[in-house]
C-alpha cells in the first residue's frame, strides 16, 4: 500500500523527496486519528487520499508509517 501510494513522494524508506520525511511521523501526529484525517483530507501539497483509498487502506498505510519509520 505504501509503495503504491506514498513512496513516490516520501521515498521508499520514508526519508522524503518531493514530500517530507516520515521518519518519526508519530511525533508529528501524536494522535493517530489526526494523521488519518490528514492523509484522508490532504493539505500543504499532499493530495487527498480519501477520494482514492478506502478508510481501511488509509488506516493500514498510517499504521505502517508509524511502525516502519521510527
Amino acid at each position: 500500500m505504501y509503495a503504491a501510494n506514498c513512496a513516490r513522494c516520501h521515498g521508499a524508506q520514508g526519508i522524503g523527496g518531493i514530500g517530507p520525511s516520515l521518519v518519526d511521523v508519530a511525533a508529528t501526529f501524536p494522535d493517530v486519528e489526526n494523521q488519518i484525517t490528514f492523509v484522508s483530507n490532504g493539505g500543504g501539497g499532499m493530495p487527498r487520499f480519501g477520494d482514492i483509498l478506502s478508510d481501511a487502506d488509509i488506516r493500514e498505510v498510517v499504521t505502517y508509517t508509524r511502525e516502519a519509520f521510527r
